[in-house]
């Protein structure tokens, strides 16, 4: 290890340090978190620290006169520390790298509309669409959520997570598109990802055009950069869902997320 790596680790743990969530505190948010549980009792005295670190660096505020407690950031903040955990490397930067474009996230209580109106061009496209949203993020600014759909809940086949979702938004973004191809790790191929993630992608849209009905969340069909997302939601809150329907797109998420859960 060079010597700025170690300065930069020395800095990283006194961060670390600084940053711990209160025991008591922590297990309290945690017992209520299902997504937790397929964690060892190691792993997750490491995802208490890397969610100490998302408070730290992060800020979690909400918004429309919505109340948070101490429970519910450290659950947002655990939930992010769950997709981030398997980028945690000892001998390189924290995982926190990884969300190093965005700095916020705000908590509506329950769905917002999203401002804007719904329009269509001259070919009768829809151009842009207003309604309500579950969550949402762009390119500039952070990360947008209620709290009615994101809070825990019992793991359900139908996966449902919010902020995993927007979260796999931000890694899309990182490289500069939004294209459900976020950038990889150098162990993994860029074609296998592109090719894997494209016959999936049509596979789920060839179900809906013929009627049947798709395994995974239809919304998932929007576009490539929505199958990411939707499939990250999937790979943490119902893996062997998406395994049965995509198996190699289970496959590329686990090499990506370092993590396997099946």
């Amino acid at each position: 290890m060079g010597f700025i790596t170690k300065i930069n680790r020395f800095l990283l743990q006194r961060t670390v340090r600084k940053s711990k969530i209160p025991l008591k505190i922590w297990h309290q948010s945690i017992a209520q978190m299902p997504l937790m549980q397929r964690y060892t009792n190691r792993q997750k005295m490491q995802l208490r620290l890397l969610a100490g670190q998302v408070l730290n660096q992060k800020s979690i505020q909400p918004v429309n006169g919505f109340y948070l407690n101490d429970i519910m950031r450290i659950t947002i903040a655990t939930q992010a520390a769950i997709l981030l955990f398997g980028f945690e490397n000892p001998e390189q930067d924290s995982g926190l790298t990884w969300i190093r474009n965005w700095q916020h996230i705000l908590v509506y209580p329950t769905p917002f509309h999203n401002g804007r109106k719904t329009t269509f061009n001259t070919q009768g496209l829809m151009g842009s669409w207003g309604g309500f949203e579950s969550g949402e993020t762009h390119y500039q600014g952070g990360i947008i959520i209620n709290w009615q759909d994101d809070q825990p809940h019992p793991l359900r086949k139908h996966a449902n997570q919010v902020l995993l979702h927007e979260m796999a938004h931000k890694l899309d973004m990182l490289d500069g598109d939004t294209n459900g191809h976020p950038p990889l790790h150098s162990n993994m191929s860029q074609q296998v990802w592109f090719d894997v993630f494209s016959q999936a992608f049509e596979q789920l849209n060839a179900q809906l055009n013929h009627g049947i009905k798709t395994t995974i969340n239809p919304y998932a069909a929007t576009n490539p950069a929505e199958f990411f997302a939707v499939t990250t939601e999937y790979f943490f809150e119902a893996p062997r869902v998406l395994k049965r329907a995509f198996p190699n797109v289970y496959h590329q998420l686990a090499l990506f997320y370092r993590q396997d859960f099946l």
